[in-house]
Formats: C-alpha cells, sequence, structure tokens
C-alpha cells in the first residue's frame, strides 16, 4: 500500500514539475530574463541559454515527462493489481488519468505561467538538471526530427501581428493608448508616400544662391524655418540648403556681403514615390533633417523634413524651440496669400529673394 502512494505521488510530482518548467520557459518574456540576469545573474544568463536553445529544452523536458507518466502509470497499475486485483485496474488508471490532468497539469502550468518570475530562480538550476540528465534522449530526438522534417526557416513576425499586439497589450492596460498609437503610425510609414506629407513646391519658401547675407534679412525680417531650400537661377535647380543659424551668425558677425552659396550645405533628394518609411532611413543615414523631393523627371515638386514623418508617428505637430512657424504647411500657405508679415517672396529670378515658401 505505501509503495503505492509513493508511486503514484512521484509520478504526480515529476509530471507537475515538467509542466512547471514547461510553463515558466515558453511564457518567459526577454524583459522577465533582463530583470532576472540583474537580480541573479548566474540564473539569468542560464535562462537566457535555455531560451536559446529552446528546441534541445523542450525536448528535454517533454522526454522527461513522458518517461514518468509512462512508467508511473504502469508502475501504478501494476502495484494496484498486486494489492486490490485486477478489477481495480480499470479505477485506478481514470483516477490516474484525471489526478494527472489536474494536479500534473492544469495547475502547474497556470502557476508556471502567473508566478514565473517569482519560481525563475528555484526552477532554473532544476532544468539544467533535466537538460543534462536528459541529454541522451534529446539529443536523439533532434535528429530524428531534423530527418523528418526539413530545416524551418526563421519566421517573421509581420506588422498586422505587431498591431495586434498593440492593441492587446492597450486593452490589457500594459501600453497608453498613445503609444498604441505610435506603434501603429510606426508600422504604417511604409504606406505613406513622400508626396503625401510633402510642403508643396507652390509653397516653398527658398533662397537665391548669389543672395547676400544682408539681403536676406532685408527681404525677410524673421526667417520662420530652421533650414532653407537654396536653388540657382530657377526653383527646378535646388543647389543646397541654407541653416538659419549660419544666416544668423553671419549676420552677428556683420559679413552681409557673404553670399548664401558660401554658407549652403549640400542638398538632399528623394522620390516622390519613396514611402515615408524608406525617407526616414535617409534622414538618419546622412544625418540631415530636410530632402528636396523630385518627380521621375527629377523636376523639383516640395520639400520633406524629417519632422514630418516623426509627426506621422506621434501624431502631432512638433517645432524645433526657436522655430516662429509651428506648422511649416500652414504658414507657407498663409505667406503666399500675403497674409503673413514675415518678409516678402517673389517668383524665381524677380531680385533674388525666394519663392513661396517653406522651410
Amino acid at each position: 500500500m505505501t509503495a503505492l502512494i509513493l508511486a503514484i505521488l512521484f509520478t504526480l510530482l515529476v509530471s507537475a514539475i515538467c509542466s512547471l518548467l514547461e510553463a515558466m520557459i515558453l511564457s518567459t518574456t526577454t524583459s522577465d530574463t533582463e530583470a532576472l540576469k540583474n537580480r541573479h545573474p548566474k540564473a539569468g544568463k542560464n535562462l537566457e541559454r535555455f531560451r536559446n536553445e529552446l528546441e534541445k529544452t523542450s525536448s528535454a523536458i517533454l522526454a522527461l515527462n513522458t518517461i514518468a507518466n509512462t512508467l508511473g502509470a504502469t508502475l501504478v497499475g501494476g502495484l494496484a493489481t498486486r494489492v486490490y486485483g485486477e478489477a481495480s485496474l480499470a479505477w485506478f488508471s481514470i483516477g490516474m488519468t484525471i489526478g494527472i490532468l489536474i494536479f500534473s497539469e492544469v495547475i502547474p502550468k497556470n502557476v508556471g505561467v502567473i508566478y514565473r518570475t517569482n519560481l525563475q530562480p528555484l526552477l532554473i538550476p532544476i532544468l539544467s538538471g533535466v537538460r543534462t540528465i536528459m541529454f541522451p534522449v534529446s539529443w536523439i530526438c533532434k535528429h530524428a526530427v531534423q530527418l523528418v522534417l526539413p530545416k524551418r526557416a526563421t519566421e517573421e513576425v509581420s506588422g498586422e501581428e505587431i498591431r495586434l499586439l498593440a492593441e492587446k497589450s492597450a486593452q490589457e492596460g500594459n501600453l497608453s493608448p498613445n503609444e498604441r498609437n505610435m506603434i501603429t503610425n510606426a508600422l504604417s510609414l511604409d504606406e505613406i508616400k513622400v508626396e503625401d506629407i510633402m510642403t508643396p513646391r507652390t509653397v516653398v519658401m527658398a533662397l537665391e544662391k548669389d543672395m547676400s547675407v544682408g539681403e536676406v534679412f532685408s527681404d525677410f525680417q524673421n526667417i520662420a524655418f530652421a533650414r532653407l531650400p537654396v536653388f540657382e537661377d530657377t526653383i527646378d535647380n535646388i543647389v543646397g540648403i541654407a541653416r538659419r543659424k549660419d544666416l544668423l551668425a553671419a549676420k552677428a558677425n556683420d559679413e552681409d556681403s557673404k553670399t548664401v552659396g558660401e554658407l549652403m550645405k549640400d542638398p538632399l533628394f528623394v522620390s516622390e514615390n519613396h514611402s515615408a518609411s524608406d525617407a526616414l532611413k535617409v534622414f538618419l543615414g546622412k544625418h540631415q533633417q530636410l530632402a528636396i523631393v523630385v518627380d521621375e523627371w527629377g523636376s523639383v515638386v516640395g520639400v520633406v523634413t524629417m519632422e514630418d514623418i516623426i509627426e506621422q508617428i506621434i501624431g502631432a505637430e512638433i517645432f524645433e524651440a526657436d522655430d516662429l512657424a509651428v506648422d511649416m504647411r500652414e504658414f507657407a500657405m498663409r505667406r503666399s496669400q500675403g497674409q503673413s508679415g514675415n518678409g516678402s517672396s517673389a517668383e524665381p529670378g524677380s531680385g533674388g529673394a525666394s519663392t513661396p515658401a517653406a522651410g
């Protein structure tokens, strides 16, 4: 009788431990691993290794669980028959099945998921021992699987899956609505064309290359934008980008005769058909914040800034601390219609001020 009870308890216990280990390792996130590495460096590194070798880890756990359940059920059946006779075998089989389901599967797996962070320091050494003991079996299983199944390609997480995860996290309170929206908006950048967010050519503020610093501040008492395109002869011939701070520095140093061409930086060009995501990569790669937008024939159709793209992500206008205008497109359009007193506008070649505008 004692041997029968011990056999039942041993089978349930080993199976329960396997379920705990499986639930813990499969539900552990990268942030859980990093947190454990901070609290218990050795256990954290082992956990990270076990997760990176998930196939080997899972094989060891499943092999031990299968062996424990099979041998345990056989042993319990044999002992039950010896103690209570053949008639008891069916009842003990039903009882073991229910016992394993409740006490070795459902309860341990729920505990392993819910309390994984608390249990990790205790379970990691046990899991390490299981992997060591079951290494021969898991090695055989691994190679048997490789013989039967082709090597699997690494699965990529789709944008739609990330959107669903963000939505679910927001519903569960793990993400704020703003954070969810930013994730969703960032994933939508591939679907947004540069032409959809650019400032159109008709309201682009640009300086002529041969203008002097004195002429710039004579025509524009206040320069509303941090960066302005620079053209030569015609707006289709953009040759540089002038920064407001360079113009102001030249003015402060009484260098009124210095030309815009002497202060300008090389321009950056992007196609109107590029996605906002591609444009952002260009901005980050070139360390610039304003690009000239051209069509398929190379004609200038507008300008786009890194701010335009960031605004698509955060869903709000952003501007530099010293910007005199927050919304570049709105300001430029008002200015082209004569509603702003921040400076005059002129057509290309009309005395060198600028075309109507936005920087």
